[in-house]
């Protein structure tokens, strides 16, 4: 498979299960507004749920570059880092982003900013000790890739729709707790119905988050086919992501909420290698298993 089949294979798996994330999003809506013959429930958790992802869009960057514990630097503090975003900026054909360096020993790296006007990247100091310029070339390609393809968007949409998911589920639960359904249109009672709603309190944040995160994955093997093009030399990232991988080094700025920005999944506790069905990213040796066969 070529580098650009496999781009437009994860468009498509993208595309996918956005639409799966939309349906289901309307089948909550649908279930809610049966239960209760009322479809305000629905829209109360969806403006809450919208204006939160508005402030997380707008400030998200800002708050990613602080709990990772980023500082902006210049082009006389690293000259070799500025010259090669400033290369492959040029091939991607996207403004230079700025650019910041964590002090956390873990050896990763992460692009944030609502778009290719207002993007930076951090690289965390672990990953600049143990890569040589081909390999960190990789890594910051794969991060202008994420900045190209506006990962950072997509993955707030998909942050809206798992939060109006949520939100409303919970609200329900709640409901049914204080025995706020009593005040429900007695007509409309359903067995059918009722089962419904609590099957979509109980399962729809799981399946929501399921999907969330196949989403995320599918933007990483999409990031690292785009960095391909952006190098022409897959075996930079290759070698970079196996050693990403193998280092031990625990990020000393753990965040759940962060997981999905960074190139490799952080590791929480020293030498940790963990791979589940809720991981953020896909299993290094399918990513360098597909990155080979563009070689």
């Amino acid at each position: 498979m070529s580098v650009y089949s496999n781009q437009r294979k994860n468009q498509r798996n993208t595309l996918i299960l956005i639409f799966l994330f939309v349906g289901l999003v309307s089948a909550v809506f649908y279930v809610f507004s049966a239960y209760y013959n009322n479809p305000a429930f629905a829209f109360v958790g969806l403006g809450i749920s919208v204006i939160q992802a508005a402030i997380a869009y707008f400030t998200g960057d800002r708050i990613a570059l602080a709990v990772s514990g980023g500082k902006q630097v210049n082009q006389e503090q690293a000259p070799q880092i500025h010259q090669i975003v400033e290369n492959l900026s040029k091939i991607a054909n996207i403004p230079k982003p700025k650019i910041y360096i964590s002090s956390d020993k873990s050896a990763n790296a992460f692009a944030t900013g609502r778009n290719p006007d207002n993007a930076s990247i951090c690289l965390n100091q672990g990953i600049l000790d143990i890569l040589t310029k081909s390999e960190l070339e990789g890594v910051i390609a794969h991060e202008l890739a994420h900045i190209k393809n506006r990962d950072i968007l997509i993955m707030t949409v998909t942050m809206v729709l798992s939060s109006v998911i949520s939100f409303i589920a919970d609200f329900g639960f709640r409901l049914m707790f204080w025995g706020g359904d009593k005040n429900r249109d007695n007509d409309s009672n359903s067995p059918i119905i009722l089962i419904l709603y609590i099957i979509t309190i109980l399962l729809a944040p799981f399946v929501s988050i399921l999907i969330q995160l196949s989403i995320s994955r599918s933007r990483e093997y999409q990031a690292d086919a785009t960095a391909v093009v952006f190098t022409r030399y897959p075996q930079g990232l290759i070698n970079a992501l196996l050693k990403l991988h193998q280092s031990p080094i625990p990020t000393s700025h753990y965040s759940t909420s962060m997981n999905h920005f960074y190139i490799s999944e952080p590791k929480k506790k020293w030498g940790e290698k963990v791979q589940s069905l809720f991981s953020t990213h896909p299993p290094v040796k399918d990513r360098v298993k597909a990155l080979q066969s563009f070689a």
